[in-house]
């Protein structure tokens, strides 16, 4: 059986019918994807410059997360502070009272308060931990890193919280004022450590709004190398469709066109 011969209008209609479907599908893909770049193939410099974007991003914001967990570390420290000194204002009150006070009866009822307080704020140090780090402990140090590789980073020191607190239960009157001085002392430190808590959370919060906004320009920088604009592919769509159409119809009367000579013979 020999070959069906086309005449160079079927051809010429048939090729570019051909090459509109395929202009179509591609066009379709990018609509479904959201991207006119989707691998290496569709072009090479702008896959990878967007990949390498996307990875920063991405490492950026495991950092993110790392500068809130240092964040709520701080915020764990202050609340304990916070607490700390209400105890520390109620011993400070009942040394005064008991400096005024020597009454044996009395007395003792002051040293079992001031016992009380003092296993409360004993325990509220060793609560204020958070993720295994307790900044009101001298041995333990917080680091958090702000950069993709780690050389950008803020370390926040433990701080002694306990003061003379080992010393609250074992006062007497005669040691009363003492006491209630040392209770001012302690909360003046206390203070200054809540102040300096209060400095380096504000400059996490500095880093976390940068790191946030760095993320961001990165991941739209990406998204203009490799996005595809939904209005110009939804129009470009609209017109391979209406060329697909004229294209049948063309190659339909080019067919019908041999057929009506084929038929003289």
């Amino acid at each position: 059986m020999s070959d069906v011969t086309l005449n160079s209008s079927i051809k010429a209609n048939l090729l570019s019918l051909q090459n509109t479907t395929r202009n179509i599908g591609e066009t379709q893909f990018k609509l479904s994807t959201g991207k006119k770049v989707n691998t290496a193939l569709d072009d090479p410099i702008s896959f990878f410059k967007a990949q390498d974007l996307n990875y920063r991003a991405g490492d950026l914001t495991a950092r993110k997360d790392g500068i809130v967990q240092g964040q709520k570390t701080v915020e764990a420290a202050t609340a304990t502070i916070e607490s700390m000194l209400n105890l520390v204002d109620q011993a400070r009150s009942i040394f005064e009272t008991m400096a005024s006070d020597t009454s044996g009866d009395a007395v003792s009822g002051y040293k079992d308060d001031l016992c009380s307080i003092q296993t409360q704020m004993l325990e509220l140090l060793g609560d204020g931990s958070y993720q295994g780090i307790n900044l009101l402990a001298t041995s333990d140090t917080l680091t958090v890193k702000f950069d993709e590789n780690g050389s950008s980073t803020l370390s926040i020191a433990g701080v002694k919280g306990s003061g003379n607190i080992s010393q609250i239960a074992y006062s007497s009157v005669s040691t009363a004022s003492s006491g209630a001085a040392n209770m001012e002392s302690l909360r003046d430190t206390l203070r200054s450590h809540a102040s300096s808590f209060a400095t380096n959370n504000a400059i996490l919060e500095t880093r976390r709004e940068f790191t946030e906004n760095m993320i961001n320009t990165l991941e739209t920088g990406a998204g203009e190398l490799v996005n595809a604009d939904m209005n110009q592919e939804s129009a470009n769509m609209l017109a391979l469709q209406t060329r697909q159409q004229l294209g049948t119809i063309s190659l339909s009367i080019a067919n019908q066109a041999e057929q009506s000579v084929l038929q003289l013979f």
